[in-house]
């Protein structure tokens, strides 16, 4: 019995295990993946994951203190749209809102607005 018991511990020390691979659902910057790296705001980083996840192409983020804008040319099929609009964030809570812009989010360190492209 003991000899048994010893056999069967030693044959579940050998053994190999794996983790099956898993595709990733994150989008081409890899943004929603094992490697995205937060920034301060909740909101900002919630839309950086939804247009990347969403983006057919890599998104254009051009950061120039206070304003920050993300765009996407094209987006994926089924998902949603956007490739229609520019994203501006703006970083500092001194400057003003820019004009002809809709509120997305805000939290206490950035307010992320939504303007139709033309």
């Amino acid at each position: 019995m003991l000899k048994s018991a010893f056999f069967v511990l030693m044959m579940m020390g050998c053994a190999k295990h794996s983790i099956p691979q898993q595709t990733s659902i994150a989008g081409l910057h890899g943004f929603a993946g094992e490697h995205f790296t937060p920034t301060n705001s909740p909101c900002l980083d919630g839309v950086v994951v939804a247009i990347d996840h969403s983006c057919a192409v890599p998104m254009e983020i051009e950061d120039g203190y206070p304003y920050i804008t993300i765009t996407c040319t094209a987006t994926r099929d089924g998902t949603p749209p956007w490739h229609k609009y520019k994203v501006i964030a703006i970083t500092n809570p001194e400057m003003e809102d820019p004009a002809g812009v809709g509120v997305l989010c805000i939290d206490p360190y950035t307010r992320v607005y939504i303007q139709e492209r033309p």
